[in-house]
C-alpha cells in the first residue's frame, strides 16, 4: 500500500512539474530574441557614436563657416535620426521582451501553484500566457520596424554613394537609378563547353 501512494505522489509531483515546463518553449523564444535584440542595440549605438564622429570632423574640418552643411552633412544628420530611432524601437522591444519572459516565468510558476493548492482559477496562468504572447508580439512588431528603419537607412547611403561615383567610374553612368537593388538576372544562353586537353 506504501508503494501505491508512493507512485501516486510521484504521479502528481511530474504532472506538476509537466505543466510548469510548458512555457519553456516561449522562455526560449524571448531569451532568444532578447540575445539578438541586444546584439542589434549595441550595434546602432556604436554606428551612432560614428556617425557622431564623422559629423564632428566634418564641422572640425570647415571651422566656423557654414559650408559644412552640404549633401553629406545632410546624409550624414539623416543618418542619425535614422539611427536614434532604431535605438528608440530596439530598446522598446527589448522591454517587452524582457516584460514578457517575466509573464512566461510567472505563467510557469502559476501552472505549479495552482497545482500543488488543488486551486479552481485556471483562468490565472491563461490570462499570464495571453499578456505575455501579446508583449512578444508587440516587440516582434517593433523589430519588423527597426529593420524597415534599416533598410531605409542603407538605401539612402547607397544612393548617395552612388550618385557621388557617378561620374568617375565606369559603366555606372549609364545605368538607371537604385539597380544595385534588383536582383541579377540569371544568364540566358549557357556556358560554352570547356574544350579538353590534349
Amino acid at each position: 500500500m506504501g508503494d501505491l501512494t508512493a507512485i501516486t505522489r510521484l504521479s502528481t509531483t511530474l504532472t506538476i512539474l509537466s505543466s510548469m515546463i510548458a512555457p519553456v518553449v516561449l522562455i526560449l523564444a524571448c531569451g532568444s530574441l532578447i540575445t539578438i535584440t541586444s546584439q542589434r542595440l549595441s550595434r546602432v549605438i556604436d554606428r551612432c557614436r560614428y556617425l557622431l564622429d564623422q559629423l564632428k570632423a566634418l564641422v572640425k574640418e570647415h571651422g566656423d563657416s557654414t559650408d559644412w552643411m552640404t549633401r553629406e552633412g545632410k546624409l550624414l544628420f539623416y543618418l542619425m535620426d535614422k539611427a536614434t530611432t532604431r535605438t528608440r524601437l530596439l530598446q522598446r522591444a527589448l522591454i517587452s521582451l524582457y516584460l514578457a519572459l517575466g509573464v512566461f516565468i510567472a505563467t510557469s510558476i502559476s501552472l505549479g501553484v495552482l497545482d500543488v493548492i488543488n486551486s479552481r482559477r485556471t483562468w490565472l496562468p491563461v490570462l499570464l500566457s495571453l499578456i505575455g504572447s501579446l508583449l512578444l508580439f508587440y516587440a516582434s512588431l517593433l523589430l519588423v520596424r527597426e529593420s524597415s528603419l534599416a533598410r531605409q537607412a542603407i538605401n539612402r547611403e547607397m544612393d548617395d554613394a552612388l550618385r557621388y561615383f557617378k561620374t568617375s567610374l565606369e559603366g555606372i553612368a549609364g545605368r538607371k537609378k537604385r539597380w544595385w537593388r534588383r536582383k541579377p538576372k540569371s544568364p540566358a544562353t549557357p556556358a560554352p563547353p570547356v574544350p579538353p586537353v590534349e
